[in-house]
């Protein structure tokens, strides 16, 4: 391909040097030609690959359980017992006594004559010489009077007596068991891999040329 560009250049400009006849109008130009080239290069191609890598490890396993957690409380009991209250309280007695009453009453005193005859005379007052007195007339009489006499009253009253009583208390929490275990742990490691490879590869090239371009005239 490279002689044949070289050929048509070599014509083109045989032609220029010609001597122009007539209406044969002749110009030159400039044309692109493209050629391809092949170049040698050498390439580094890298690869990731993975290698499983593992080592023993010591590892705290626990597992989970529950112990016994125990306090003492104190637990009110209370009981109802009976006490007993005595109160003085006053009462009202009656005390019997004997008293002298006296009143006084009026009758009337008059001067008496005999009148009738025979049998038949009797005491008769004289008219006019009647007069009210007075007479007192006296007797004893029971009566009573009230006091106030003290005495104790006694009564069985409830109450509550309390005592605080000490109580053991449990409850389960929760809780674990440790121990140290050996583990094998592995993991993928990456690791490149790396070559040369030699290849042609094709490039393109591109130059300019003249060229000869002619119009006939009439």
């Amino acid at each position: 391909m490279l002689f044949l560009l070289l050929t048509t250049a070599a014509l083109c400009s045989l032609a220029a040097g010609a001597p122009q006849y007539g209406s044969v109008q002749c110009r030159t130009e400039y044309t692109t030609l493209w050629d391809t080239e092949y170049k040698e290069t050498e390439t580094q191609v890298c690869t990731t690959e993975y290698e499983k890598v593992c080592k023993t490890e010591t590892e705290r396993l626990c597992q989970p359980t529950t112990r016994q957690e125990c306090s003492t409380v104190y637990e009110k009991q209370c009981k109802t017992v009976y006490k007993n209250v005595c109160v003085e309280q006053y009462k009202t007695e009656y005390e019997p006594y004997t008293e002298t009453e006296c009143s006084t009453e009026y009758k009337e005193d008059c001067e008496y004559k005999w009148e009738g005859d025979g049998n038949n005379k009797v005491w008769a007052p004289i008219a006019g010489t009647c007069k009210k007195n007075p007479y007192e007339t006296c007797k004893d009489v029971v009566k009573t009077k009230e006091k106030q006499v003290a005495h104790q009253v006694c009564n069985d009253v409830p109450e509550q007596k309390c005592v605080n009583v000490p109580k053991k208390e449990c409850v389960a929490v929760p809780d674990q068991i440790c121990t140290n275990q050996p583990i094998q742990k592995c993991k993928e490691v990456p690791r490149k891999n790396c070559k040369a490879v030699h290849k042609k590869v094709p490039v393109r090239i591109s130059r300019k040329v003249p060229k000869k371009v002619c119009q006939h005239g009439h």
